[in-house]
C-alpha cells in the first residue's frame, strides 16, 4: 500500500484524488484541500526516495537535454496506484463517486488511467501531457468521462505545445476541457477556481 494523506468526509461523499509531482511528496497538493470543502480528499505518495525528502512514481532519465520516460514504468507506476485507490476505498467503506487526477508527473499517470480505461466520474490533468507512445490509442479512444486539463503557457519544464498536441487528441471526449493560463509549471487562483467549477458540474 502506497503512503497517503486524507481527510474524509463521509462514506458517501466525493473523492478526489490527487497524485504529485516529481520530487514532490503527499503533502504537496494535500495543501490545495480548503479549496475542496465537503470531499474525502486523498494523496498517495510516490514509491521511488530522492533527495530532500521528494518521491517519484517513476525515473526519468535525461539525454542531451531531453526527458526519456518509459512507458513500462508508468504502466507499473498505475497499476500500483489503481491497488491503493482500491485499497483505500475499501478499507473506508468509500462508495461515492470519484475523480482522479494530479500535477505533472503525476498528471502523466493520471492520463495513463484515464486511457487504460479505468471507470472514474471525472478526471484531472494539471501540466502534464500523453506520452507520444499513446497517441495511435488516443486517436480512436472513445470515453463521455469529464475531463479537466490545465497548462501554463509559460511552463519551462513540460512544453505548452506539449499539452496542446495531448488535447488536440483529447477533444474527442465531448465533455474534455482544456484551459490554458499565463503561468509557468505551477498553479494559479484563475486555474483553481475553473477546477472547483468543473468538479462542482462534474458532481452535479
Amino acid at each position: 500500500m502506497l503512503e497517503y494523506i486524507d481527510h474524509i468526509e463521509s462514506a458517501t461523499s466525493p473523492t478526489l484524488v490527487l497524485l504529485h509531482g516529481y520530487g514532490s511528496n503527499k503533502e504537496d497538493l494535500f495543501g490545495l484541500h480548503p479549496y475542496f470543502q465537503g470531499l474525502n480528499l486523498v494523496c498517495f505518495q510516490a514509491p521511488i526516495v530522492m533527495d530532500m525528502g521528494g518521491y517519484a512514481w517513476y525515473p526519468i532519465d535525461w539525454n542531451n537535454g531531453a526527458k526519456i520516460i518509459n512507458s513500462e514504468e508508468v504502466a507499473t507506476a498505475k497499476s500500483l496506484v489503481l491497488d491503493a485507490i482500491a485499497e483505500w476505498t475499501a478499507a473506508n467503506q468509500i462508495n461515492g463517486p470519484m475523480i482522479i487526477g494530479g500535477f505533472s508527473q503525476g498528471a502523466i499517470l493520471s492520463t495513463a488511467v484515464y486511457t487504460g480505461g479505468h471507470k472514474a466520474d471525472g478526471y484531472v490533468f494539471l501540466s502534464g501531457y500523453a506520452l507520444p507512445e499513446w497517441y495511435d490509442l488516443l486517436s480512436s479512444f472513445e470515453s463521455k468521462t469529464p475531463v479537466f486539463q490545465s497548462h501554463g503557457t509559460e511552463d519551462p519544464v513540460i512544453p505548452f505545445e506539449w499539452a496542446q498536441a495531448t488535447s488536440e487528441l483529447l477533444a474527442a471526449n465531448p465533455n474534455y476541457n482544456f484551459y490554458e493560463y499565463a503561468m509557468g509549471h505551477n498553479l494559479n487562483m484563475p486555474c483553481i477556481v475553473k477546477l472547483q467549477e468543473f468538479i462542482k458540474n462534474t458532481l452535479t
